[in-house]
């Protein structure tokens, strides 16, 4: 299991999928997710305390939501590759 934050803007990828949160209120948030070798973009909402079946067996429950930050958990398989993109500029 893994609990982090997560800034509109900023984006995880899990093995070859971007995840990227675009946007969060304090009930809920979308979230796009497409394949890096061209896949076709999918948009995901996500309620408070709802959990989501995302791609490679990993899940996302949306814990709470504060300003344009979501606190997530994370559960993965341990051969799946999560990493967070520190380095996503600030949406203006």
């Amino acid at each position: 299991m893994l609990v982090l934050s997560c800034d509109v803007g900023q984006s995880l990828l899990i093995e070859d999928v971007q995840l990227l949160l675009i946007y969060a209120d304090p009930r809920s948030i979308i979230f796009s997710m497409q394949k890096l070798a061209g896949g076709r973009e999918t948009k995901v909402s996500l309620q408070r305390h709802q959990i989501v079946n995302v791609c490679y067996n990993v899940s996302f429950q949306l814990m709470s939501v504060s300003g344009q930050s979501a606190n997530l958990v994370l559960e993965h398989p341990e051969e799946v590759t999560v990493q967070k993109n520190e380095l996503d500029p600030p949406s203006n």
